[in-house]
């Protein structure tokens, strides 16, 4: 494993493709990047048959359409993997808190050619959906021509304008940041000072509801307890319905793709010791954990709506998220892990129905 590791350091870089992300290539011109023409990424298989991953960015063919069957977060599926503290690591797991180290943090311009679909850049380049139209003022359903140049976000967030009476604090509860995330991401002075005319990027952040351009939500509902749910082990069921992409990644964690507003459900009874609903959060978006009586703890990420509270007692089977694409995700998604236990969804890629 130690020359595995050393491989990648020594020659990650190099396995990089020009363009900075597989499947487009492009030029900089000033603080901008124009990508024009669609270049095939080189496939370049790794260790355990998935994408070769560098230090920065992994190889990998894009998710198509609504729904993610690639498992997309990209840095959640590399080969290398390590163990920490009895559970199973990605090398390039989500990140900590307000962490983006990872990130380029220059604004792309995307000249729209021929078939392309918001859906379809979005994928191309590791954002969801909602950032690519929030970018460009656009809504669900507007038409896109060729020739169109569209601004493409480095990150899942919104970017916004400072105006004179902005403050770090006002523009987290405005667009549903965090303050220590826009800080850390946007290289600002720790006191979080602002200069008006400038461009700032909110981190998993979304638009106000109020503002015309943002597309809107769909509001979901679903039984409160599952009526009927497959057994996953012996203690856990299936938290959700979908396809299981089945690779270990972060946490001793495993995707499972589907619909957005697909229910999420209590894998087991416990108690509820963490449920964030904003910002970024190292990638995972919106996120619950819950505390089980043997001391097991499952966590549940990228939803759109989270419907428990800290403290909160769960059962088995209840209702507690409805999946999404928020954090590190480009397509709607369930990343579920099990931390201090096996993760009964391990193993070969099926479909949980």
């Amino acid at each position: 494993m130690a020359a595995v590791v050393l491989f990648f350091l020594l020659f990650g870089k190099s396995l990089i493709w020009p363009g900075g992300r597989g499947g487009v290539d492009g030029v900089r011109l000033d603080s901008k990047q124009v990508i024009t023409d669609d270049v095939p990424a080189e496939s370049v298989a790794g260790v355990m048959g998935g994408p070769v991953a560098g230090l920065e960015q992994l190889l990998f063919d894009s998710a198509k359409g609504a729904i993610d069957f690639s498992a997309d977060d990209s840095a959640e599926n590399a080969d290398v993997v390590f163990f920490q503290e009895n559970s199973v690591m990605a090398m390039n797991s989500l990140l900590p808190n307000a962490d983006f180290s990872g990130f380029r943090k220059d604004i792309l311009e995307y000249v729209v050619k021929s078939g392309d679909t918001p859906e379809d850049i979005a994928n191309a380049f590791n954002i969801n959906t909602y950032t690519l139209l929030w970018a460009n003022g656009l809504k669900d359903g507007d038409i896109i021509r060729p020739g169109d140049k569209l601004i493409v976000l480095p990150i899942n967030g919104v970017r916004v304008k400072i105006s004179s009476n902005d403050t770090i604090a006002s523009l987290a509860k405005k667009y549903s940041g965090k303050e220590d995330e826009i800080i850390a991401f946007n290289s600002l002075p720790e006191s979080g000072s602002l200069k008006s005319g400038d461009y700032v990027i909110i981190p998993g952040g979304e638009m106000p509801v109020s503002v015309k351009a943002a597309p809107a939500k769909p509001k979901y509902s679903a039984p409160q307890y599952a009526s009927s749910v497959g057994q996953a082990n012996n203690w856990l069921i299936y938290p959700t319905t979908g396809f299981v992409w089945g690779r270990i990644h972060s946490n001793n964690g495993v995707d499972v793709a589907n619909h957005c507003g697909t229910p999420i459900y209590a894998a087991a009874a416990g108690q509820v010791i963490l449920s964030d609903g904003t910002g970024w959060n190292g990638g995972y978006g919106k996120y619950i954990k819950i505390q089980h009586p043997n001391g097991v703890v499952t966590l549940y990420a990228h939803a759109t709506q989270l419907l428990v509270s800290v403290g909160e007692s769960v059962i088995q089977g209840q209702l507690i998220a409805y999946m999404g694409t928020t954090g590190r995700s480009t397509g709607c998604h369930l990343h579920f892990e099990v931390r201090g236990a096996k993760n009964p969804l391990a193993g070969a890629s099926r479909t949980i129905k």
